[in-house]
C-alpha cells in the first residue's frame, strides 16, 4: 500500500514563490449556489465555478435539505475555523476573505498574485439538532493543486514544490513530494511520488524490506538515468531506467556528479 498524504482545507501565482494577495478580495459576479448538474466542478458546487486554477485540486459539496455533517457556527468566519477544526475542507483557513455575500450565503476566497486559488461559501440554513441547530456552515468548497498556493502553506503541510525546466511549479499530479507523516515516526524520510511510483529518502533501516534497496546519500549517477526536467533549489531529478530508485543532486558541466539514490518503496501509514 502506497503512502497518501491527505491535505487539509483549500489556479497561479509567481513560478516559484506564490504568496497570498494583501490587498482585499476582488468580488464575484456569479451565484453562490448551483446544482451538481450545473456546476464545472459537481463534486465542488458554486465554489469550483470560482477557482482560477492551472492544475484542478479538490472540492466538497452538501447539497442536502438539512445540514448535519459538522457543527454549526454564528458567523461565516466562525464557521470556517469550526469546519476547518473538523477537517471537513482542504486548503488554509489563513488568507481567506470575504469576496461576495447573497443572502443567506458569504463567499470567501484566497487570491494569489490575483488568481483565486481557493473559494469557499458559507450558508445560514437549516440544520440538525446535533449538529446545534439551524446556523451557518460550509456548504461548498474547492481549491487549486496545493502546488498553487502560499509557500508558507505548503511548507506547513510538508509539501516540497518542485519546477519543471521552464521553472513552473510541477503539479502534484505529476510529482509529489512530501515530508513523513509524524504521528507514524516517519517525519525524518521523505515520499516522493513519481509516475505510479513512491521514492523515500532517508528510509529508515527498519523498514529496508519494503523498499528495492537501501537510501544512498552519495552514489554514481548511472550512464542510463534519464534527467525528469524537474528540480528544486539547485537539485536535479534522475529517474533509473529500471525504475526502482530516483537520483537526487547536481551535475557539473565536467560531467561530475553529488547525487543520493532514493530507492522504491511500498510503505502505508494508518
Amino acid at each position: 500500500m502506497l503512502l497518501s498524504a491527505v491535505l487539509l482545507v483549500g489556479g497561479c501565482g509567481s513560478a516559484t514563490e506564490p504568496s497570498a494577495e494583501q490587498a482585499p478580495a476582488s468580488g464575484h459576479d456569479g451565484p453562490l449556489h448551483v446544482s451538481r448538474n450545473g456546476a464545472t466542478h459537481p463534486e465542488a458546487g458554486a465554489a469550483g465555478d470560482v477557482v482560477e486554477c492551472d492544475t484542478w485540486g479538490s472540492g466538497g459539496f452538501h447539497d442536502g435539505e438539512v445540514y448535519g455533517e459538522g457543527a454549526t457556527a454564528d458567523t461565516p468566519e466562525e464557521a470556517l475555523d469550526v469546519a476547518a477544526s473538523e477537517w471537513l475542507y482542504n486548503g488554509p483557513r489563513e488568507g481567506l476573505r470575504r469576496a461576495a455575500e447573497e443572502g443567506d450565503r458569504v463567499l470567501f476566497v484566497l487570491e494569489v498574485e490575483g488568481e483565486v486559488k481557493e473559494a469557499v461559501v458559507v450558508r445560514d440554513g437549516p440544520a440538525t439538532e446535533g449538529a446545534g441547530g439551524d446556523g451557518w456552515h460550509v456548504e461548498s468548497w474547492a481549491v487549486c493543486d496545493p502546488v498553487e498556493l502560499p509557500r508558507s502553506y505548503t511548507e506547513s503541510i510538508g509539501l516540497q514544490v518542485w519546477t519543471d525546466e521552464e521553472g513552473r511549479p510541477v503539479p502534484t499530479t505529476r510529482l509529489g513530494a512530501w515530508r513523513g507523516p509524524e504521528h507514524c515516526d516517519w517525519q525524518s524520510m521523505t515520499f516522493l511520488d513519481l509516475r505510479g511510483r513512491t521514492y523515500v529518502r532517508g528510509l529508515q533501516p527498519e523498514l529496508r524490506e519494503y523498499a528495492t534497496g537501501p537510501f544512498r546519500p552519495h552514489t554514481e549517477l548511472p550512464a542510463d538515468a534519464v534527467d525528469t526536467g524537474f528540480r528544486r533549489e539547485g537539485d536535479r531529478l534522475w529517474l533509473a531506467a529500471d525504475r526502482k530508485s530516483v537520483y537526487v543532486g547536481t551535475a557539473g558541466s565536467d560531467g561530475t556528479t553529488d547525487v543520493e539514490q532514493w530507492p522504491r518503496a511500498q510503505l502505508g501509514c494508518e
